[in-house]
């Protein structure tokens, strides 16, 4: 291997891409070369410092529940073209994660509360559930290793999808 070439890919190692510099820090999207592989081209999230309360960054989507079910319903008539779908709520309701994962191939594909941080004025507000607090699709958390990441095709296709941004955010515990 040349130097140049060498000196071309330590280049792009260190080279971070960020979808959006006008956002706040708490949804800013930065993709970096995996640390873990020696595949130049595979990129991964680059997540967050750790939030001083100490709780989890979360990856994903701010969204409504209606719309978690319509692309779970989308998301079933793609993975099993022949079968109708039951016309019962219920079943759309607790199964739309999951075929919302297969669908997408996604590792991690869970709902969650995110704290809002900085400027919200990019967050529908049918998206807010309380005060500060915005319902998620977490497609990543800042404790999943390298492999459960989403590739920026995955995360691309969703952000056409919902036709929002999707950003960091700071978990808000259950209990």
């Amino acid at each position: 291997m040349t130097s140049s070439t060498s000196q071309l890919e330590q280049s792009l190692r260190d080279l971070q891409f960020s979808k959006s510099d006008s956002q706040e820090t708490s949804t800013v999207v930065q993709w970096g070369p995996s640390r873990y592989s020696s595949d130049v081209s595979q990129y991964v999230l680059v997540g967050p410092f750790r939030a001083p309360c100490g709780n989890r960054q979360l990856f994903g989507f701010p969204l409504i529940k209606k719309e978690l079910w319509d692309i779970g319903t989308i998301s079933f008539k793609h993975i099993w073209p022949d079968r109708t779908l039951p016309d019962n709520n219920v079943f759309i309701a607790m199964n739309s994660l999951t075929f919302v994962k297969i669908y997408f191939g996604l590792r991690v594909c869970s709902m969650a509360l995110g704290k809002v941080v900085g400027d919200s004025e990019n967050i529908p507000a049918e998206c807010v559930s309380s005060p500060g607090k915005v319902l998620l699709l977490v497609l990543w958390r800042d404790t999943e290793s390298e492999a459960a990441c989403p590739t920026q095709s995955q995360v691309h296709f969703l952000e056409k999808k919902l036709q929002r941004s999707p950003g960091w955010w700071v978990e808000v515990p259950q209990f």
